[in-house]
């Protein structure tokens, strides 16, 4: 497995090569393989050999077989779920990180790690208008920041959760009907079990009524259960609500309750001086979403949680052992007592290469660009088509008046087999509708010709 410098550096030459052909080949590439999946399945199907086949193999079948069959995401044609298109300096950045192989799980073995870590932390907090005494961590995606986060929450607003469970107590805490899938996940692991996660009723626009939370936390109050935390969301999956901040951020302080901000793809907006106060209300949560890995345009897996009480994380997560050495617990920051994780990637180089390499300024016109996008879609959709929801940050949703649930499930999967866009579809009041999100800094105006021309065939 050793092998010497020359040799390295043509490979290194040969993927890199690659790489900017790839990324510089997005813009209205097919999004889709042409084999089928029986077809892909067959080209991997051989053992593991028994003699090496080099590394010039092992690229080869790497550009031959694996990329022409991926989903290419990127596409500007892509506006499915949060996918986007990573910009390049992440993209080198990431292959730096994995070179260098950090466990950033303790400053003694990651001390530019962790360094780069905190700073990455500490702007994400500054952005959603925290305390500069805030912290956070960095995790593989909102599923588990939204669970570290509800962990957080539990410990801090339940005592003796912790050490001994919650016991013959009810916990419930509360979210949007709305809200991520992550935290039904998050009551059954926790132990709570998913009764535990209370839906709450939205208004006309699919944000999270207050008044039927109020409602719901006073209930269950007098029925006996124990109230804990308030989700809001800020940015829903199906449609970019986003919940009244300012008016949960009250409720939670008039009852007590932990207060999270699920803002996994929408907390970005923040970096918009123009959208910016969509997130109003933010600043006064306890802990905050937000996933690099989507609005921030970096490779998969990046998101973050965020907290208010930095040391409410410690609390909650700190261990130690024999085997962590007296020089590393020395640390101010040591990320496995942070969070779930132990083994931990260098996930923070490629958020910070980026930001560092576009700056504010720079993401601020991708994402006022994308909420322009779904705006100027959603002038286009009428008179034939219905505004299913009223478009928000960089999401449209739509109905064709004419076609049942049935009908537009069927017209999305003809579009999809098309290849040139993606859309995918939800489900708003009960009914379905086509759901469009720019999520590329690549997608331009043609692409909404091609996505208008697509629904006219269909």
């Amino acid at each position: 497995m050793r092998h010497g410098e020359e040799e390295v550096a043509r490979w290194a030459r040969r993927s890199a090569d690659f790489v900017a052909r790839y990324l510089t080949a997005l813009e209205g590439r097919p999004l889709q393989p042409r084999r089928t999946r029986e077809e892909i399945d067959a080209l991997f199907a051989g053992p593991l050999p028994e003699e090496g086949l080099g590394v010039d193999a092992a690229l080869a079948q790497i550009e031959h077989n694996v990329v022409p069959n991926a989903f290419h995401l990127g596409g500007s044609g892509y506006f499915g779920l949060f996918n986007p298109t990573p910009t390049v300096a992440a993209v080198l950045a990431d292959g730096i990180a994995s070179a260098l192989n950090q466990q950033v799980a303790s400053t003694s073995h990651a001390p530019s790690g962790t360094a780069v870590e905190r700073t990455v932390i500490r702007w994400l907090a500054a952005m959603c208008g925290l305390p500069a005494s805030s912290g956070g961590t960095m995790t593989n995606g909102g599923s588990l920041a939204n669970m570290t986060a509800i962990k957080v929450a539990l410990n801090s607003r339940i005592e003796g959760a912790g050490e001994n469970g919650v016991g013959d107590r009810r916990p419930a805490f509360y979210v949007s009907g709305e809200a991520h899938y992550s935290f039904e996940k998050t009551g059954d692991l926790l132990g709570l079990g998913r009764r535990a996660v209370r839906p709450v009723r939205t208004d006309a626009q699919f944000r999270m009524d207050p008044r039927a939370l109020e409602e719901a936390i006073d209930e269950d109050g007098a029925a006996g259960d124990a109230p804990f935390a308030i989700v809001g969301t800020a940015g829903t999956t199906s449609s970019g609500a986003i919940d009244p901040l300012p008016e949960l951020a009250k409720i939670a302080d008039r009852f007590g309750l932990w207060f999270h901000v699920d803002a996994a793809w929408g907390g970005a907006v923040r970096l918009s001086r123009k959208h910016s106060a969509l997130l109003d209300g933010i600043e006064r949560a306890d802990s905050v979403t937000v996933d690099p890995h989507k609005w921030l345009y970096v490779p998969y897996s990046a998101g973050a949680v965020l907290v208010r009480d930095a040391e409410a994380l410690r609390r909650t997560f700190d261990v130690s052992h024999a085997y962590v050495s007296d020089r590393s617990m020395e640390a101010p920051v040591n990320y496995f007592q942070h969070g779930v994780a132990g083994s931990r990637r260098f996930d923070a180089l490629k958020v910070w290469a980026s930001l560092l390499a576009y700056g504010r300024r720079g993401y601020e016109e991708a994402i006022d660009s994308r909420i322009a996008l779904a705006e100027e879609l959603g002038r286009r959709l009428e008179p034939r088509w219905r505004l299913a929801a009223a478009p928000s940050l960089a999401c449209c949703c739509w109905r064709d008046p004419k076609l049942d649930d049935e009908g537009h499930r069927r017209v999305q999967q003809a579009i999809e087999r098309e290849g040139r866009v993606w859309i995918s579809t939800t489900m708003l009041d009960g009914r379905r509708a086509y759901r469009f999100c720019a999520t590329s800094y690549l997608t331009t105006e043609k692409d909404l010709d091609a996505l208008m021309d697509a629904l006219g065939r269909h």
